[in-house]
């Protein structure tokens, strides 16, 4: 059996990895800033700030990460902001991720019993103290686990960048099955997809494994 497509393929899916690897991490830092930002917002007090955190975090949970993705590479141009593939997809995922970021942000601080707030105040701690030094201490073991998991869904979603044109993993494996099958008569696609599969299974089952972990420590 011709086994010389192999290297080849091999070489190209690595750089294709590089891609996918770099995206995932770009994305991660931005939709973790936009999360805790807006999650942080969510315990004031003001109400068109409650509303608009509101607004913010169900609809882009509640819209796909491939429809948030094409629009923000579509929308940009039109606005006058000119971006290559990596970086559309990258503020693409990055809106939908830090929504679904803020949700758990959100969510891990109403979980703190609001008598853990009057106290710090009945110590003289100033509102944003006892946020900083009462809440967000104890919110950060409920938020950890998952939070962790939520990377291990950016990850999957950067396969989504292929569509608007980006190199990825996922990306450079279609381009070498679609050269093989013009080159010769078998394109070897599962094996190629196998080895994708395989590669994303590599990078997030390990986190799946810290996000159980997380969960089982921080609760103990």
């Amino acid at each position: 059996m011709n086994q010389d497509w192999i290297g080849p393929v091999a070489s190209h899916m690595l750089s294709g990895l590089y891609v996918t690897l770099w995206v995932s991490l770009l994305t991660t830092l931005l939709a973790t800033a936009i999360g805790l930002f807006i999650g942080s917002l969510s315990a004031s007090t003001t109400k068109w700030v409650q509303v608009a955190v509101r607004l913010y975090i169900d609809i882009f949970r509640g819209v796909p990460s491939l429809i948030t993705l094409l629009f923000v590479f579509f929308a940009l141009p039109h606005i006058g902001v000119s971006t290559g593939p990596i970086t559309a997809s990258v503020l693409g995922l990055a809106v939908w991720g830090g929504a679904n970021i803020a949700e758990t942000a959100r969510g891990a601080m109403k979980s703190i019993s609001s008598r853990q707030t009057e106290a710090a105040r009945a110590l003289g701690l100033g509102k944003v103290q006892a946020l900083v030094f009462a809440v967000m201490p104890q919110a950060i073991r409920r938020f950890l686990p998952p939070y962790v998991g939520q990377l291990t869904v950016l990850i999957q979603a950067s396969a989504l960048t292929s569509v608007v044109g980006v190199t990825d993993l996922l990306g450079s494996a279609r381009q070498m099955i679609e050269r093989l099958a013009y080159m010769s008569p078998d394109a070897h696609a599962v094996p190629i997809y196998c080895g994708v599969l395989l590669v994303f299974f590599v990078i997030c089952y390990p986190l799946t494994l810290l996000a159980s972990y997380l969960e089982g420590r921080l609760r103990s």
